[in-house]
């Protein structure tokens, strides 16, 4: 299970002897090689992003992503005791004949907050292995970065975060100076983030009636920001917004009062841990970028930086329209590099 340590992408866990049973039991030993991997997952998380309780966050897109019958080896952890799932406790006051006490999983769509989790077993006398954890490589989108990595020269070294889903790769810091003048455009998405709020807000129906003029309107929200509260400039503007949406909740941010309940929805997001909700957009933007847009991408070249698309000149309008009409709620902007 452990795997050979000349693999391409290795890394180092630690696996208890309850752990390698329960997987051993799990069924066929493709569906073992799934169970690691979960584990795998399990493991980083806890290492990464743990309370002081041990409890961790599990986005459900995530596992997804590793295998889609991730519930049924969750399901055989837990019975295994090796992991628990947190339960919010409640009190149903209209059952006056039964128990007032109930128990629900603790998990919100709307809120942006994912299942946790945490381990009923000690790692202290834990085996140390390597393992195999590269779970993109069977992806389109991971297979059309490295291919056009490669077509520079470069080394296809793509690594993605759990905390935001967002793809990195060494050419990401530098692109705008590397590929300078290579017959490149960039399609990014204009007051992405935003744009983002309108619309996960637009989904679970919640609304807000100034903020929502903004996009409806087709009026630009940053100069908006600043003419509503006379600020100098735009990208003052652009400032004050990153810290409303990903800042600790504040009653001193100004535009608390031009969108009360966007601030509200906010506040609920990160009510548990303030960096919730830059998880939350991280994932969203990465699921409209990477798992949807370069996933499917009518092109053979593309890499992606986050929420913008870099293609060839001669692809840059098929990719944009494309962007356009799987995403109408977005603006795109074209770019050379």
């Amino acid at each position: 299970m452990g795997g050979n340590k000349n693999s391409q992408f290795k890394l180092k866990i630690k696996i208890t002897n309850e752990v390698k049973d329960a997987i051993q039991k799990i069924g066929n030993k493709t569906f073992q090689e799934s169970a690691m991997k979960i584990y795998t997952a399990l493991y980083l998380l806890h290492q990464k992003r743990k309370d002081k309780n041990g409890w961790f966050e599990v986005p459900s897109a995530y596992l997804l992503s590793i295998n889609k019958r991730y519930s049924t080896i969750l399901k055989a952890f837990i019975e295994a005791n090796i992991i628990e799932f947190y339960e919010r406790i409640w009190i149903d006051e209209k059952d006056i004949y039964n128990t007032y006490i109930k128990k629900s999983k603790s998990y919100s769509s709307t809120y942006g907050y994912c299942m946790r989790y945490r381990f009923i077993i000690k790692f202290n006398d834990a085996e140390s292995i390597h393992v195999d954890f590269n779970s993109n490589k069977q992806k389109r989108w991971y297979s059309i970065i490295a291919s056009s990595l490669q077509s520079f020269g470069y080394k296809p070294d793509i690594k993605r975060d759990s905390f935001g889903r967002r793809v990195h790769y060494s050419l990401i810091k530098t692109y705008k100076e590397d590929l300078k003048d290579k017959g490149l455009f960039v399609i990014d998405s204009k007051t992405s983030q935003p744009r983002l709020l309108w619309m996960i807000m637009k989904k679970h129906g919640i609304y807000d009636k100034d903020y929502f003029e903004i996009f409806e309107n087709e009026i630009d929200f940053y100069n908006s920001i600043a003419s509503s509260l006379y600020l100098t400039n735009r990208n003052e503007a652009k400032d004050l917004f990153m810290h409303w949406l990903n800042g600790k909740p504040s009653v001193s941010n100004t535009i608390n009062n031009l969108f009360p309940v966007a601030t509200q929805y906010l506040n609920s997001i990160k009510s548990k841990n303030y960096k919730d909700s830059s998880s939350l957009f991280q994932r969203e933007e990465a699921r409209i970028w990477i798992d949807d847009l370069l996933n499917n991408v009518p092109t053979d070249f593309c890499l992606s930086v986050h929420d913008s698309l870099i293609v060839k000149k001669e692809d840059v309008e098929l990719v944009k329209g494309y962007c356009k009409s799987k995403y109408p709620d977005l603006r795109f902007d074209i770019n050379p590099l």
